[in-house]
């Protein structure tokens, strides 16, 4: 069996076509909520439900946060590209530092604009320039996403 010729009208799929930075940035701050509001009530809730206002007070600040650091902080240190790799670096410590002081999920606002701005300067420098802060962001942002998640559920 042999494959059939390419012809030069073929046309790839639709959803195909890789998604943008924009989609990307929107699927983290998604992602970042979904998980917040599935762990709060978890982790804040498990026996009584004494703490519904302050979960409920804490949920909302933490999803401004993370509406304000990926709608206006984001884009300004993306495109100040000499120090975008080192802002992901600093939002990946935030956001470890914040999971560990501060138990109240801060590091669903900041993990996933670490992970964005780490991504898009992975993408956007070449080798060796910097790329390992990119990389650090990105990993201790995902770690602290992660992690944060799991303490809620775990407790």
């Amino acid at each position: 069996m042999t494959n059939p010729p390419a012809t030069p009208d073929a046309v790839p799929p639709v959803d195909a076509a890789p998604a943008t930075v924009a989609q990307r940035d929107r699927n983290l701050a998604l992602i970042s909520a979904l998980l917040l509001l599935i762990g709060m009530p978890v982790g804040w809730l498990p026996g009584s439900t004494s703490d519904v206002i302050g979960m409920c007070v804490i949920s909302v600040i933490v999803l401004a946060l993370l509406a304000g650091v990926m709608l206006w902080l984001v884009p300004r240190e993306r495109r100040a590209s000499h120090r975008a790799s080192r802002s992901a670096l600093i939002l990946g410590i935030v956001s470890i530092v914040v999971g560990g002081v501060f138990w109240t999920g801060l590091p669903f606002a900041f993990a996933p604009a670490a992970i964005a701005l780490g991504l898009s300067q992975r993408e956007s420098t070449p080798e060796g320039q910097s790329r390992g802060m990119a990389t650090a962001g990105v990993a201790l942002g995902a770690f602290a996403a992660v992690a944060s998640f799991v303490l809620l559920l775990i407790g």
